[in-house]
């Protein structure tokens, strides 16, 4: 590694990865992106990402028994303010990786699906519809029950053509 960053500078980092990445990052994207191109070590990838997971600047979720990482609203705004505080080199080497790394993964409509806790009783249904790593949709809906959650995830999983193609119809003619 040849340059040096400060910790404001790897938080800022990541984030943009993440904002740029424009989907759930698994650690493995991680690594294509900053790891192997140079940008990050892997150890201070990882303790950055677990820091800032409880600062509310990132959240993870699972995706297909993999942990994933999204971008907050809060680490949006920050990553918006102070993106020029990363090396412009820096910023067009996370754009290229990036948009090779999602080119690399090979997926045309991916729809992803996951339950999680609100607390011990409350759940939530993470559904989504993507291309090409691009969300075209992503819904959180409070399940209440653990049940509740499974039924919306797996309907989701059935129905989700049909399902973007009338909330999309709602939307547009209203």
């Amino acid at each position: 590694m040849d340059m040096y960053f400060d910790d404001v500078q790897i938080r800022l980092i990541i984030l943009y990865t993440l904002k740029s990445f424009k989907t759930t990052m698994s650690e493995e994207n991680f690594q294509d992106v900053l790891v192997f191109s140079g940008i990050l070590d892997y150890f201070t990838l990882m303790d950055f990402v677990l820091d800032m997971e409880k600062m509310g600047l990132i959240n993870s979720v699972t995706v297909d028994g993999k942990k994933c990482y999204d971008i907050t609203n809060k680490g949006e705004e920050l990553v918006a303010l102070f993106n020029d505080r990363i090396p412009l080199t820096v910023r067009e080497d996370i754009f290229d990786t990036g948009e090779q790394t999602l080119k690399n993964i090979n997926r045309e409509h991916e729809i992803v699906t996951d339950i999680v806790a609100v607390d011990v009783r409350k759940f939530l249904a993470k559904c989504g519809i993507y291309e090409m790593g691009t969300p075209l949709l992503e819904l959180n809906i409070f399940a209440g029950s653990r049940e509740n959650a499974e039924e919306i995830v797996n309907r989701f999983k059935k129905d989700a053509a049909a399902l973007y193609k009338t909330i999309l119809e709602q939307i547009v003619e209203g």
